[in-house]
């Protein structure tokens, strides 16, 4: 049976939090906190992404799978002749850096990037990599530092701290422990089944052979060390 909250079919459960973006009561109340407290260090945390929908998460997946957005390769260099990869090679290409529609952690509420507008370079567009929130080299790395010593206080993880083998390291990503755990746990295969058959993809076919394997790397493989 599919929970509409889990898939990214239904948010009425949430709250808004900035404009256009919405948590969880409990997520909304521990960023409001941890923003306080890092503006009280001289540190401004705006969201890039929270809240996003399974039609939002299906529209990414699908550009990216007609070959119509760029796609990066695990060193971040985007990947040519992209449409004569096999589907198998373009699902999991994708998957490094854009969750499965109906799976990703931005579904539920208890998830968001970050990042500090106050450090963002003029005239530079935010792009959400590594080398941003690099602690030594990187723009955002007072930001990357000062989560690092305080956002556990607050509840929060990164559960793509480092290269499991799944998605790429997304230093950017904060997730709130206490519910995100929760709701991780009843993501079953049976549900992702279900909502992807109601709600075709791009590739539908083989996402559907592979979804044992995709759900193991890329779901349910996650930085537990950096967790609580």
């Amino acid at each position: 049976m599919i929970k509409p909250e889990l898939v990214g079919l239904d948010n009425s459960a949430l709250c808004p939090v900035t404009a256009g973006h919405f948590l969880t009561p409990a997520t909304a109340a521990a960023f409001q906190r941890m923003y306080q407290a890092a503006l009280s260090d001289g540190i401004n945390i705006a969201i890039a992404s929270s809240y996003r929908s399974f039609e939002r998460q299906s529209m990414i997946w699908n550009r990216k799978f007609r070959g119509e957005s760029s796609i990066l390769d695990s060193e971040g260099t985007p990947i040519t002749e992209w449409l004569s990869l096999s589907e198998q090679a373009r699902i999991f290409a994708i998957l490094r850096w854009s969750a499965l529609p109906g799976a990703s952690r931005h579904h539920w509420g208890t998830d968001l990037d970050i990042y500090a507008p106050d450090l963002l370079p003029e005239g530079q567009k935010l792009q959400l990599t590594p080398d941003e929130y690099d602690e030594k080299h990187g723009y955002f790395g007072t930001l990357t530092t000062w989560l690092n010593e305080h956002m556990h206080a607050f509840g929060f993880f990164r559960p793509y701290a480092a290269d499991n083998g799944g998605v790429a390291p997304e230093p950017w990503h904060l997730s709130y422990y206490s519910e995100a755990e929760q709701l991780q746990q009843q993501l079953t295969l049976e549900m992702l089944q279900e909502v992807l058959i109601q709600n075709p993809l791009e590739g539908q076919t083989q996402i559907l052979q592979l979804l044992p394997q995709i759900r193991e790397q890329f779901i349910m493989n996650i930085c537990k060390e950096d967790s609580l």
